[in-house]
């Protein structure tokens, strides 16, 4: 047993805990650089049904901007 020592992807600092992966073509999306670069996209009806919907600029500019899943607007997340 630990005492309050966390390690591996348990660790606050972990890159897994700022990522996610674009659900079209599985490039990773680190949330401390995208809020500079602002090249994150989600669809809040599919994350309020538990989908994990985010997408890379390249692949919102190729849907058009819609979700191809529900057809509903995509938001940036860094507004």
């Amino acid at each position: 047993m630990t005492i309050g020592l966390l390690r591996g992807a348990n660790k606050p600092g972990h890159k897994g805990w700022t990522t996610e992966k674009c659900i079209m073509c599985a490039t990773t999306l680190d949330f401390f650089q995208g809020y500079e670069l602002k090249n994150i996209y989600y669809c809040p009806k599919c994350l309020s049904n538990g989908l994990k919907a985010y997408f890379c600029a390249a692949d919102a500019r190729k849907v058009h901007y819609k979700c191809p899943y529900c057809r509903n607007e995509l938001k940036p997340y860094f507004e």
